[in-house]
């Protein structure tokens, strides 16, 4: 028996809020402007509802499944052998995930602000924090991102604001230019980023209100597209598509974008503190749910002693598996959108029509 950590749905929301957003504010922009083109904000459109199309389906097996995540109702639908196979790829992605964000964060730092130092730092540092926020337990992680999650929210809307005089809406015309290829493709990539947040099968069963995690992950997804269309507005509004597609990063550069006079300047260093928090914040929640999905398939009480291999294992991960930030951008463009959608979308439609087929219940 597990012990019970209860998180209540204002926390729920806010950190499937922040999961979404640290990873779009720190990678997946550019890709998106570089695949979708002008349309960018149309496939977020379209990706957007799909994802909440499936959030119906994770809600919907939380509550026929209750008290159980994605990882225990696996092994309820299939048996426990079969069940520990399907059930484990869930925390196998949940570690990915974090070395991907870590290792992303990392070399932004690196390259943009502090080319002399070593990117190693960085990463030790982040991932001891990490480590420490996981055994403090997810409804810590849960009340810093209620704290976290509307700084962000709000400070991106301010930069939204302070932008706005300089946006060319001319510059996102004209719609399908070259057809709708480009919406089509860029809708699974930004799909497989915002649907990380199918985390919310490891949130429900904890949430003090389960029948709200519908509510809660509507909420979520729809202020996380929010933020990534007028990111992408005033990028390409600002900048122009062939300029926004080769940033290194598009809301940094709109954050260096902005000044007012000559004492509001060098709005970057806020970015930098918020998107290192929702990064950390983020990865915490990925080692979280890897942790404790490890620990219930191979039976142990708490999922406690598993943080620091888990932690030193996405360490491994991130430090080997990627070489420079191109490699870690190809990775991200052509082979995880694939991995994602078949972990996110693919393995619980199994489950959730082998639960109709098989008549299980929890």
């Amino acid at each position: 028996m597990h012990e019970k950590e209860v998180i209540s749905t204002n926390q729920y929301i806010w950190l499937l809020f922040c999961i979404i957003t640290s990873f779009t504010g720190l990678q997946v922009l550019r890709l998106l402007i570089f695949q979708a083109r002008r349309d960018a904000w149309l496939a977020v459109i379209l990706a957007w509802f799909l994802d909440v199309l499936l959030a119906v389906v994770y809600a919907y097996m939380g509550i026929r499944f209750p008290g159980q995540n994605m990882v225990q109702y696996s092994m309820t639908i299939l048996g426990k052998k079969l069940g520990r196979i399907v059930g484990i790829l869930f925390p196998i992605f949940f570690l990915l995930v974090s070395a991907i964000l870590q290792r992303g964060l990392s070399m932004i730092l690196s390259v943009v602000f502090f080319p002399k130092t070593s990117e190693l730092i960085f990463l030790i540092t982040s991932y001891i924090v990490i480590g420490y926020a996981v055994l403090k337990g997810i409804e810590v992680i849960g009340r810093v991102c209620e704290v976290l999650g509307p700084v962000y929210l709000f400070s991106s809307i301010v930069l939204f604001l302070f932008v706005i005089p300089d946006i060319k809406i001319d510059r996102l015309k004209p719609q399908f230019d070259v057809g709708l290829y480009p919406t089509l493709t860029g809708v699974p990539l930004i799909l497989s980023f915002i649907g990380i947040c199918f985390i919310m099968g490891m949130y429900i069963p904890l949430c003090n209100h389960p029948e709200n995690g519908f509510i809660g992950k509507f909420t979520a997804v729809s202020m996380g597209a929010f933020i990534i269309i007028i990111f992408i507005i005033s990028t390409i509004g600002i900048f122009s598509y062939p300029q926004a597609k080769n940033m290194l990063n598009a809301s940094l550069e709109l954050t260096r974008f902005i000044h007012i006079g000559e004492f509001f300047e060098r709005v970057e260093a806020i970015w930098l503190m918020i998107s290192i928090g929702a990064a950390i914040i983020a990865s915490s929640n990925m080692i979280w749910a890897f942790s404790l999905g490890i620990s219930q398939i191979i039976g142990l009480s708490t999922y406690k002693p598993l943080v620091f291999p888990a932690v030193l294992l996405s360490f491994v991960i991130s430090t080997t598996s990627f070489k420079n930030i191109l490699d870690l951008a190809t990775f991200d463009f052509y082979s995880y959108p694939f991995v994602a959608i078949f972990i996110e979308t693919v393995l619980e439609m199994f489950l959730f029509f082998m639960a109709l087929i098989l008549k299980k219940r929890g």
